[in-house]
């Protein structure tokens, strides 16, 4: 099932795959495919599971994605430096 700090595999409507992790809102890098998790793709996503249809509005429109697949993994976030 799909909560803050889930990485998962989405499937679109023309059969391409896109990795999604959420993070928190200081950490969101969609270079890296890391969202925040108040983002509408991850408020769609939060609470489905493998096999489940997330839909949600998009810059493009309304979208649907397929949750492939949820694992949670660690990701290589940088250091926290209390003295910056």
């Amino acid at each position: 099932q799909v909560f803050f700090g889930a990485t998962v595999v989405v499937c679109d409507e023309s059969g391409a795959e896109a990795c999604y992790s959420l993070v928190g809102i200081d950490e969101a890098d969609p270079t890296k495919g890391w969202i925040s998790w108040v983002s509408p793709l991850a408020r769609a996503l939060i609470k489905l599971r493998e096999g489940d249809v997330a839909r949600f509005v998009s810059p493009q429109g309304e979208r649907e994605l397929e949750i492939v697949e949820v694992s949670y993994v660690t990701l290589d976030m940088p250091e926290f430096d209390p003295n910056a």
